[in-house]
């Protein structure tokens, strides 16, 4: 039980940096090349959307970077768990 919560943990921190990192890319990309607007995301999981104003920009970050880590984690955790059970260890 232990090394399914350390794999999900490690694989939950791995994702989270990730999609925190390609979001703040993409923010400003968005902003270096002069895009008036743009969102990223699927139905209403929003991972990033941008917005350039006459007051400024906006970027915000929705639900599906919250998200991602847990689906992360998860398949990090099932993927150490069927390793185990390859090499013959208990999961």
């Amino acid at each position: 039980m232990r090394a399914t919560l350390t794999a999900f943990a490690l694989g939950a921190g791995a994702t989270a940096l990730l999609a925190v990192a390609v979001a703040l890319g993409l923010a400003a990309l968005a902003d270096s090349a002069g895009r008036e607007s743009f969102a990223i995301g699927r139905g209403g999981l929003e991972l990033v959307s941008y917005e350039r104003t006459a007051r400024g920009t906006t970027t915000t970050f929705g639900p599906a970077l919250a998200l991602l880590p847990i689906l992360g984690g998860v398949l990090n955790a099932a993927g150490a768990a069927l390793l185990r059970r390859g090499a013959g260890r208990s999961p």
